[in-house]
């Protein structure tokens, strides 16, 4: 049995919408859970494409989000989102969620190798692979950054110099948000280098995350430089975007 909850869908997942916000669909059979899949996969892509919904799942094998687009169905690791993706049947899927933890584990990296492709078009967002190492006397933090549209590398240039960092820490730290509806996701920037990625109104921790965090600039622009989470871009007092979504102080 695995636990499936929702998020910006309809309880059969025929239909999204940001009104449907997160649903806890509680424990289903895998006929039930490949039924749903399969309604999910055929989900209409103007829907899709202005939703982003996703189906949240917790299994023997752990936590994990599944995304669909044209047709398919791409099975992401929700403790990692920034891991390589794999595009899977929904048999494949349930199969993988019924291993044992430590065998899921080991089978991950083959099966993301095996079945990775470039991200759904409906997200058309930046899921970065982050190798970061530090350089000059550990002043710079060279990081690279793949997205959709460009492979070039980004450099990111750690702040060193005391009372600019106190300023620009004291500026940032806050909650910040995509909306107010449940489903809309949140940034908490804490005061100790800590930041949290968690979703509004979520009853569940899978879509809620933690990592710590550098203050920086990446060419000009003062950015947060988390350790497993990529780059957080600071645009000024009030606003944060992350992988192309807009985060506004509340």
């Amino acid at each position: 049995m695995i636990s499936i909850s929702t998020v910006h869908l309809s309880a059969d997942t025929t239909a999204a919408s940001v009104e449907f916000g997160q649903t806890d669909l509680g424990e289903l059979t895998e006929a039930e859970f490949v039924a749903l899949l399969e309604r999910f996969r055929r989900l209409d892509s103007v829907q899709n494409s202005e939703v982003d919904p996703q189906i949240l799942i917790t299994a023997r094998a752990g936590r994990f989000i599944v995304r669909t687009g044209q047709g398919k169905l791409f099975l992401y690791n929700a403790r990692n989102t920034t891991e390589p993706y794999a595009e899977l049947s929904a048999e494949e899927i349930f199969a993988h969620l019924e291993r044992p933890a430590a065998a899921a584990t080991e089978s991950s990296a083959s099966l993301a190798s095996a079945s990775v492709k470039p991200p759904a078009p409906h997200r058309a967002t930046a899921f970065a692979i982050l190798v970061a190492g530090l350089a000059l006397n550990g002043y710079t933090l060279y990081s690279a950054f793949y997205t959709d549209r460009v492979g070039e590398k980004t450099v990111i240039t750690l702040l060193t110099a005391a009372d600019e960092l106190a300023a620009r820490q004291r500026d940032v730290i806050g909650t910040y948000a995509t909306g107010a509806q449940p489903g809309d996701r949140v940034i908490t920037v804490g005061a100790d280098g800590s930041v949290k990625f968690s979703e509004v109104a979520s009853t569940t921790s899978i879509n809620n995350s933690s990592d710590t965090y550098r203050l920086g600039r990446r060419e000009k622009q003062l950015c947060l430089a988390t350790v497993d989470s990529g780059v957080v871009d600071i645009l000024n007092i009030d606003t944060l975007v992350y992988y192309r979504d807009t985060y506004k102080r509340r």
